[in-house]
Parts: C-alpha cells; structure tokens; sequence
C-alpha cells in the first residue's frame, strides 16, 4: 500500500525528509568531487577546494552535515556550518544551494545590485515573520518563533574563530528547533559563515509554508506542535510556466522576503 502523503507545517518540525535534495544538488554540482569517509559518509569537495560538505553517516540518512570553507586548499578552516541530526532537509538544501552557486563568483552575483540580491538579514527575516526579540541567556540574543516551538540564537561578543569551529566555544549563530536544553535538532554557524546562504536557510528556518512528509515519518515529539493535512491528489498535467527564475534551485520555503539589514 503506498504512503500517504500529507501536507505539514511549520517546516522545521516535519522532519528530516528526503536527503536527495541536498545530496542531489552536490551530485550534480560541476567539477565537485566525492569521497567516502571512514565513518560510511561521504566528502564533497568544490572545484576551487574551498569548501568541503561531509556527512556523518550514509548521505541518503546523515546523523548530520558538516560544511567548512578554507582560503586555499590544505589550509585551517575558515569557517563552519553544521546542521545536526533531524534538520529538514529544505534547510540544509537551501544553505548548501547558495553555497554552490555563489562559490562560482564569490558570492558577488548575490551583493547589492546583483542578479540574485537578497534584501535581509537573518535578524530582519526573523522580524519580518514575525518572531519576537529575546535576551537568552548572558551572551546571547535570541529571537523566538510566534509559536515558541523555535529560536535563532546569536552570540554577542568576540571570540577565537579557531575555538569556535573545533567546538570549543558557542557557535555565532544558532537555529535551535524544540526546548534550548533540549532540542529536537539544531544548526550552528561560525564566525565567517557566507552571509547569502546563512540568509537562506534562515528563510527556509522560518518558512510557515507546508512541506509533503509521509505521516509516519514526522517525528512521535513533533507532532503535538504541527498540522497536518492530507496532500491533494496531483493533476494528470498541469500548464507549463512561460519562463522560469534565474538563479540557483532552492526549495520554496527559501524564497526571500523583503527587510531591513540586520544579521
């Protein structure tokens, strides 16, 4: 019997998902190598050897992604993403997306006037959506989602950028899903972190857009904090576009609202 799909809300409570978005996206990625890691994982590296993705675990059912970015190959890390077991696989998609596409240019096709601009911040897609301002705890600046079931946590305060990626510190910026002492999962970004993909998957983070999940695979503790419905039967055809947007594929949830700057 095949499995229902259903459509679920808010996104990051539906699940890990189908990992073949992120998986997908490096595959076919041009000039981006794979390798095998000692744990079962797999290593993909960019053309220019500046950015590594690497998964815990079998790519198609990661514990987590872990995303570093160097200055030139064989150099310490520059800095770090690492989107822990349970993310949604829209978010890490919408992070990894940008990465991949904006490497090509250094990013500059997403700067002021650019041909994929986004006009915001983290901070002011946070607010635009409604999420409220927070003190956290000493150090810290949270913003928390209407519904409480989330926070994005920033830290105020400089510390070593080499401390913070080997762990030994609290991350800059953190997406934290469920109770801070107890997250049903979380992402943490370093110091150094390119601002256009953190903006993505702060959008993807936010998004109160529903994604299809089969029932079964939202997690048992998610589900006093989410809606669903069943999915609508698909059309035999549906009319083609005329044209379709520039710029890389990113999931809808991911798309950009507009704001003030403010990271």
């Amino acid at each position: 019997m095949p499995t229902v799909p259903y459509l679920v809300r808010p996104l990051r409570l539906a699940g890990p998902g189908d990992q073949r978005l992120v998986t997908g996206q490096l595959v076919s990625a041009p000039g981006w190598s794979r390798a095998r890691t000692a744990d079962g994982g797999a290593s993909f590296t960019s053309p220019c050897r500046t950015a590594v993705f690497t998964s815990s675990g079998p790519p198609e059912n990661p514990g987590r992604w872990s995303v570093h970015g160097y200055t030139v190959s064989g150099s310490e890390a520059l800095w770090s993403a690492v989107f822990g077991p349970g993310t949604p696989a829209e978010i890490t998609a919408a992070f990894t997306a940008v990465l991949v596409d904006g490497l090509r240019s250094r990013h500059r096709d997403y700067l002021l006037g650019g041909p994929h601009h986004l006009d915001c911040t983290p901070g002011s897609v946070f607010a635009d959506r409604g999420w409220q301002p927070d003190p956290g705890p000493q150090g810290f600046h949270d913003q928390v989602a209407p519904d409480g079931t989330a926070l994005y946590r920033h830290r105020v305060g400089y510390q070593p950028a080499d401390e913070e990626i080997a762990g030994l510190v609290p991350p800059s910026w953190s997406m934290i899903a469920g109770d801070p002492q107890h997250p049903f999962w979380h992402a943490d970004f370093s110091i150094g972190v390119p601002f256009y993909p953190l903006v993505r998957a702060a959008l993807a983070f936010s998004s109160s857009e529903p994604v299809e999940r089969p029932l079964g695979a939202v997690p048992a503790r998610h589900l006093p904090h989410v809606t669903a419905r069943r999915a609508p039967i698909p059309a035999l055809a549906r009319p083609q576009r005329a044209c379709t947007p520039q710029g890389p594929a990113v999931p809808p949830a991911a798309l950009p609202v507009p704001g003030a700057r403010r990271r």
